[in-house]
């Protein structure tokens, strides 16, 4: 008798021990879901990052254009006041 209630405990603990071990699973489930949801923010910063790249060189690309109206205004008006002159 005195083994079959040893036994009973032993059961009872290593039944305590496995839900301890599935709350810690579940937690490092938990930690895991947090974890992926931040990597997804930061995934979108990133991709908000690159577009707003993108925009600069875009805006650079207009201003090279602009640069380059600005110089041949400033051809012409050169050419127009030598004609003048």
């Amino acid at each position: 008798m005195h083994k079959i209630v040893a036994f009973l405990n032993a059961e009872g603990r290593i039944g305590i021990v496995e839900r301890r071990i599935n709350i810690a699973e579940g937690r490092i489930g938990i930690a895991e879901g947090r974890i992926g949801i931040i990597e997804g923010r930061i995934g979108i910063v990133e991709r908000r990052i690159n577009i707003a790249d993108e925009r600069i060189d875009i805006a650079e690309g207009y201003i090279g254009i602009a640069e380059g109206y600005i110089g041949i205004a400033k051809f012409n008006s050169l050419r127009i006041n030598q004609m003048l002159y």
